[in-house]
C-alpha cells in the first residue's frame, strides 16, 4: 500500500544551521456513509504553494490549503472546513458547534446577523469626551453559516481623521472578517456587521468593542477552524532571524553603527548597537486556527463533530495507519521516525487528508544534493507495527 502516500523530499537549513532532510508523506481518504475510511482515486498532492479560497491574490482571499513546505511542526494542526447547521434545521438566533479529537475539544458559537450602532457621547466638550459604548442589535435567525474567516472577527476598520477622510485599516488578526472597530465614531460604527462566529469563552461586548490601534496583542482572536494566515497576529510574531544567524545580524548592525556620526546620529547609533533581532520560532509553522493545534496525534483518535452536518452529528476514527519510511543515507535502508503534523477534514466533501513528516540530518551539501535520489522504501503499516519497528531501529 505504498501508493497510499504522496511523497516529496525537501532539504532545509535547520534552526541550528545544520542541513536536514525532510520527507512529507500525504494520504487522502473519503468517509463513507458507514463512517469507514476508504482511499480516494484523486489524492491530494504535496503542495509547494498555498491554495486560496478564491483566486490567486492572497491579499483578497484567505488560504484554503496551506503549502506543505515546512522544516518542522512541533504539534498536530487539525483543520476543519465546513458549515454550521442549526439543530433540526430550524433557524435560531444562536447555537454552538463542537469539534472533538480524542481528548481535545473546541467549541464555537454561531450567532445570527447583527450590527453595531453608534451612540452619542455621554459628555462632549472642548476638553473632554466621555464615549458611550455602541449597541449591538439583536441577532437574526440562521439555519446554516459557513465556518469561514469571512464570518469570524476581523475585517477592515474605519477611522475618521480630523480632516474628514475615512481611513480603512486591516485587522491584524484577520483582515477578511467582520466587526473590527478602532474608533468610537459614527463613521466607524454605524452599520458595522458583527461576526457570525465567536468563541463562547470570549464573546464580544459593547464595552470593550472599540480597540486601540497598534495593539494587536489586545485583540480578540477570530473563532474558526481553517488555516490561520501566516501574516496574522499572533502567528506573524513568531517570524524572525534564524537562531544560527543572530550573531551575524548583530555584528552587521554594529558595523553600520560604526559608519555613522556618533554625535549627529547618536540615537541611530545607540539603536543599532543595542539591536536584538527577533528570533525565528518553530511555532510559526503551526498553521491551524487558535485552539486547534494539539500535542502530536497518534493517528487513531476518535473524531466527533456536533452541528456540522444537516443530521447534527458526525463521528469516525482516524485511520490508524502510518507510513513506515526507510531511507538509505549510505549505510543501507534504515527507518526514520515520522509525526502526524497536519490533518485536514473537509466535511462537505467528506474527505480527510493526513500529512506526516520525517526529519533526519544530512552530512552536508553533497548529501542534500543526493536527497532526491536517495533510496526510499515506503510501507503502510498499522500504528503498533510502526512503533515496534521504529523503536527497534
Amino acid at each position: 500500500m505504498s501508493e497510499l502516500f504522496q511523497t516529496e523530499r525537501l532539504p532545509f537549513t535547520d534552526f541550528d544551521g545544520r542541513l536536514v532532510g525532510v520527507i512529507v508523506a500525504k494520504a487522502t481518504w473519503v468517509i463513507g456513509e458507514d463512517r469507514a475510511l476508504r482511499l480516494v482515486d484523486d489524492p491530494e498532492p504535496v503542495l509547494f504553494v498555498d491554495r486560496l479560497v478564491e483566486g490567486d491574490d492572497p491579499s483578497k482571499s484567505p488560504v484554503r490549503f496551506e503549502s506543505d513546505v515546512a522544516p518542522i511542526k512541533k504539534r498536530t494542526d487539525f483543520v476543519v472546513q465546513g458549515t454550521a447547521y442549526a439543530p433540526g434545521g430550524k433557524p435560531v438566533p444562536q447555537f454552538d458547534v463542537e469539534v472533538a479529537v480524542g481528548q481535545h475539544r473546541r467549541k464555537l458559537r454561531v450567532i445570527g446577523p447583527r450590527k453595531a450602532v453608534w451612540r452619542k457621547p455621554a459628555k462632549e466638550t472642548k476638553r473632554e469626551t466621555v464615549f458611550t459604548p455602541p449597541l449591538f442589535t439583536d441577532p437574526g435567525k440562521v439555519a446554516r453559516v459557513e465556518l469561514t474567516w469571512q464570518n469570524a472577527y476581523g475585517g477592515i476598520g474605519r477611522f475618521a481623521s480630523p480632516d474628514g477622510e475615512v481611513l480603512e485599516i486591516p485587522c491584524p488578526v484577520n483582515p477578511f472578517g467582520k466587526g473590527y472597530c478602532v474608533q468610537n465614531s459614527r463613521e466607524a460604527l454605524d452599520g458595522l456587521e458583527l461576526p457570525l462566529v465567536e468563541d463562547p469563552a470570549a464573546p464580544l461586548a459593547p464595552e470593550t468593542f472599540v480597540r486601540d490601534l497598534g495593539a494587536p496583542d489586545t485583540l480578540p482572536l477570530p473563532a474558526g477552524l481553517g488555516f490561520y494566515g501566516r501574516g496574522w497576529y499572533p502567528r506573524v510574531a513568531y517570524v524572525g532571524v534564524m537562531p544560527h544567524e543572530v550573531d551575524a545580524v548583530r555584528k552587521q548592525m554594529r558595523e553600520q553603527a560604526a559608519q555613522l556620526d556618533p554625535e549627529k546620529d547618536a540615537a541611530a547609533v545607540a539603536m543599532l548597537q543595542d539591536y536584538d533581532p527577533p528570533v525565528m520560532d518553530p511555532a510559526f509553522h503551526q498553521a491551524a486556527a487558535p485552539g486547534m493545534s494539539f500535542p502530536f496525534l497518534s493517528g487513531d483518535e476518535s473524531v466527533a463533530l456536533h452541528n456540522m452536518t444537516p443530521h447534527g452529528h458526525l463521528g469516525f476514527n482516524l485511520p490508524g495507519v502510518v507510513p513506515l519510511l526507510r531511507v538509505d543515507r549510505g549505510a543501507g535502508l534504515a527507518p526514520v521516525p515520522v509525526t502526524l503534523d497536519t490533518v485536514v477534514l473537509d466535511v462537505e466533501e467528506m474527505r480527510l487528508v493526513e500529512t506526516f513528516r520525517a526529519r533526519f540530518p544530512l552530512a552536508g551539501q553533497e548529501d542534500a544534493d543526493r536527497l532526491p535520489s536517495m533510496p526510499l522504501r515506503i510501507e503502510t503499516v498499522p500504528l503498533l507495527e510502526y512503533r515496534r519497528t521504529v523503536e527497534a531501529g
